[in-house]
């Protein structure tokens, strides 16, 4: 691997393990910033197939040659490209996933630079996979606590989803990952399982 892949961190670990309880998936799922290639290669375990995207090519081929040595190629597609702008429109995908930049900043590091409130590029991704998405189809991604995260949620509220905050994990001392779900009409309570009472997860709802 690269060194500009982005490698999987904790916050990449929080998205694949709210995943697996949200598990599993019928049809089609997404990842949109496939890095290198963990969310891929557990929506490869749960959905019948899957679309893994990144722009950087070095991370495409990070995906593809972890999700090989998995022997679970046969159901994924890596493609490099912005988002999932390579794709037609239309009711696409079930889920689409993603880890996107979501610090406040702007012009450093593609791989974590989110915009001036850090939501700017998260929401660029969400508009992208929603143009996607079919009628009951879901998006699940992460937002840091330091961005402007309510904007977003507000945001997508407006657009017509369901938006609630599925699990959250502190790292260090001042900051917050958030696991965000927002959704064309309420899942099904068979599909979101509650978090393991013993791990570091814990439920906070958001009522629009």
């Amino acid at each position: 691997m690269t060194a500009n892949v982005y490698r999987a961190g904790e916050d990449t670990l929080l998205l694949a393990e709210t995943l697996e309880r949200l598990g599993p998936f019928r049809g089609l799922a997404g990842e949109i910033g496939c890095g290198s290639g963990l969310v891929t290669e557990v929506l490869a375990s749960l959905a019948e197939e899957v679309v893994a995207s990144d722009v950087m090519i070095e991370a495409v081929r990070a995906t593809w040659l972890r999700v090989k040595r998995k022997k679970l190629d046969w159901k994924v597609h890596a493609v490099c490209c912005d988002r999932l702008e390579a794709l037609r429109e239309g009711e696409v995908f079930g889920l689409v996933a993603f880890n996107p930049p979501y610090l406040p900043v702007e012009g450093e590091d593609i791989t974590y630079s989110g915009g001036p409130t850090g939501v700017e590029v998260p929401l660029s991704f969400a508009e992208s996979a929603a143009r996607r998405l079919s009628e009951r189809g879901f998006i699940v991604f992460l937002l840091s606590s330091l961005s402007d995260w309510r904007r977003a949620l507000e945001a997508l509220a407006g657009a017509g989803f369901r938006v609630s905050v599925l699990c959250s994990r502190g790292v260090g001392l001042f900051e917050e990952l958030l696991v965000i779900l927002a959704s064309r009409s309420a899942p099904s309570p068979a599909r979101a399982r509650d978090p393991d009472p013993d791990s570091e997860t814990v439920k906070v709802p958001v009522s629009h």
